[in-house]
């Protein structure tokens, strides 16, 4: 269905007509190491060398490109296209290549254009801690791929393995953090579409394409490439029992916090930030009281089952206005580095995305830190917060 399955051969691309100094980026080595030298190519000298060499595209689908593909017909839905989309990646080298044992904080579609691929898979809710992911940082395993050891990983040896074999025009749906490694082979062209998880959950199917729509393609569509907490209810309530507490079955509120809301401690100390740093303690605070249901200054897996839905719309609705205000702190604290929403930690030595793929709010505070107009936290909102306030404490 998508224009690309026909078009993108190799010729077509070398006829662009895009900007010369239109870049990608690449890794150097076909067989994946976290550690390996990257670099960035012109586009048309990449498409020119790949196949007598061991460079391996990794980035996003440029934007010339975009016009091509088709969304794949299960994510046509107006809400994910609207916000909910976190990469849009394309894979493009000479075959050969070998991922590492990982799993991905996202849903995933992969689709190959060019070539096979294989995917081996695992499901981690059946084999729970069984597959070592001892690299939790960047959520992979350093198990050598082509040195299986089931000496001295004996639990791999009772593992049900699903082997995905793909061919041109196959798509596979990767769920949520399920454990998986991929080889290509032969000239090799795939484009994965990753969605948050969390914000998806509360997608209405109804609003969704009931047909296929072949001219409904990813032309225009931006990517939420720094994640943030869900502010829905219900998709909020499943993110903090899964990301935030994780395996902990409560947390004090200051390591709560921490995991929650990362940029609350490290900006503490910031005397540039110090109005900001206050409104969010002040907000921390509110939905903290929401959260714990029985007050005893903990946020527990009980906690957060218990609380209703109502209640954990209101936290969903403090939290918005954290990320408000953490949005007026700069760069420094708005990126994923510095405690951007549900992202893992970069390498320091990586670069970072260039700006213009996020979307800053201008500085919300006046030299006296006094809010601007247009950024006022919604009044009839913090009634009802001091309302509650009022019921908790008599409770």
């Amino acid at each position: 269905m998508s224009p690309a399955f026909k078009l993108w051969t190799d010729e077509y691309f070398l006829n662009l007509n895009i900007p010369e100094n239109s870049t990608v980026f690449l890794e150097t080595v076909k067989k994946e190491s976290r550690q390996q030298k990257t670099m960035d190519m012109n586009f048309k000298k990449f498409v020119k060398t790949y196949m007598n060499s061991t460079y391996y595209m990794v980035d996003n689908v440029p934007e010339y490109l975009k016009s091509d593909l088709v969304v794949p017909c299960s994510l046509q839905c107006e809400s994910i296209m609207a916000g909910k989309l976190d990469d849009i990646l394309m894979w493009f080298s000479s075959g050969g290549t070998n991922s590492v044992v990982h799993h991905d904080g996202f849903d995933n579609i992969n689709c190959v254009y060019r070539g096979s691929k294989d995917f081996i898979i695992v499901d981690p809710v059946k084999y729970k801690d069984m597959v070592p992911i001892d690299r939790p940082e960047g959520a992979y395993s350093s198990i050598d791929v082509d040195k299986m050891d089931y000496t001295k990983y004996p639990t791999l040896a009772k593992i049900e393995y699903i082997h995905a074999h793909m061919e041109p025009g196959d798509c596979l749906y990767i769920p949520y953090k399920w454990i998986h490694q991929v080889r290509s082979y032969n000239s090799n062209l795939a484009v994965n579409i990753w969605w948050d998880h969390y914000l998806s959950l509360d997608v209405d199917p109804s609003q969704c394409n009931e047909k296929c729509d072949a001219n409904m393609t990813l032309h225009g569509v931006k990517t939420n490439q720094y994640n943030r907490i869900p502010t829905g209810g219900e998709p909020l309530r499943a993110y903090i029992r899964d990301e935030t507490l994780k395996s902990n079955k409560m947390l004090p509120y200051d390591e709560f916090l921490s995991e929650l809301i990362p940029v609350i401690a490290q900006a503490e100390g910031d005397d540039s930030v110090k109005v900001q740093l206050d409104q969010m303690k002040e907000l921390a605070n509110k939905f903290l009281k929401v959260l714990d249901q029985d007050g005893d200054k903990h946020v527990s897996i009980q906690d957060v089952t218990s609380v209703s839905s109502e209640n954990m719309s209101v936290v969903g609705e403090i939290i918005k206005q954290v990320q408000q205000i953490q949005l007026t702190l700069g760069e420094e604290y708005a990126d994923k580095k510095h405690g951007g929403y549900g992202g893992d930690e970069e390498d320091e030595d990586e670069e970072d995305d260039d700006d213009d793929d996020v979307l800053w709010f201008p500085d919300a505070f006046d030299e006296d830190g006094e809010l601007l107009n247009g950024f006022d936290l919604d009044e009839d909102l913090n009634d009802e917060f001091d309302e509650f306030d009022e019921y908790h404490d008599e409770l």
